[in-house]
């Protein structure tokens, strides 16, 4: 397929996309159904019978999860689950050990009680003191997964959600704020999964164009030869 992709003329490229590196649209499907009942799962039922007062207050995903972005074989996407009970950066990082333990716990309980329409997994690790967890859901018969890294994060622009309009200066202030706390806690760039909103609804405003450059990338970086760091 590298051959044809390579040999393909530019006014080829949104065809050859759809047809040969955009994912199966009845993975896509069930992928989605499956992730819709995981973000009503997290935020309906997770926390709910926690002694502390932390909850849900939305889930934004990124990345490669739809039926624009999603790569045939394998993508990864990022879960973010935002807490409304969370006052500033440093409460993330904080409680993020123990925001992952309690999600994983949930999920983990999930994976038996719920039969989803692909299979799903749940996966934990602990690396340098920091603890990941990730949900992989995979279809054996098509050959396709997808995995997403589960982040939570401080719900900074909670309180503006509602406004239809804000004026650009709200989100300067916001970014100063967090700027100046991650360089006091030497997290700098650390705070990027809280504006993940932000970021997903900028590249919905951009031409499909660049949309499909982003999935020719995806692709590119994939590719065996690129695994070990080589870029050409």
């Amino acid at each position: 397929m590298e051959k044809d992709l390579k040999s393909t003329p530019a006014w080829k490229l949104d065809k050859f996309i759809q047809n040969h590196l955009l994912a199966d649209t009845t993975f896509v499907t069930e992928a989605k159904a499956d992730i819709e009942f995981l973000c009503d799962f997290l935020t309906e039922r997770c926390f709910q019978d926690a002694s502390h007062p932390v909850r849900v207050s939305r889930i934004v995903m990124g990345g490669c999860y739809d039926e624009y972005s999603m790569l045939k074989g394998r993508s990864e996407a990022t879960l973010v689950v935002f807490f409304n009970n969370l006052t500033r950066f440093e409460d993330q990082l904080k409680r993020r050990e123990e925001l992952i333990e309690e999600i994983w716990k949930h999920l983990c309980q999930l994976q038996h009680e719920k039969q989803f329409k692909l299979k799903f997994e749940v996966q934990s690790s602990e690396q340098d003191n920091y603890s990941s967890l990730s949900i992989k859901l995979s279809s054996p018969q098509l050959q396709q997964e997808v995995e997403f890294d589960v982040q939570p994060a401080y719900d900074v622009l909670y309180e503006l959600k509602e406004k239809l309009e804000l004026d650009c200066e709200f989100y300067n202030k916001i970014y100063a704020r967090l700027i100046r706390e991650c360089i006091t806690l030497r997290k700098e760039g650390e705070f990027s999964v809280c504006f993940m909103e932000l970021q997903q609804k900028f590249l919905w405003n951009r031409p499909e164009d660049l949309r499909n450059l982003l999935v020719l990338v995806k692709h590119w970086y994939q590719l065996p030869e690129k695994q070990g760091g080589v870029f050409l």
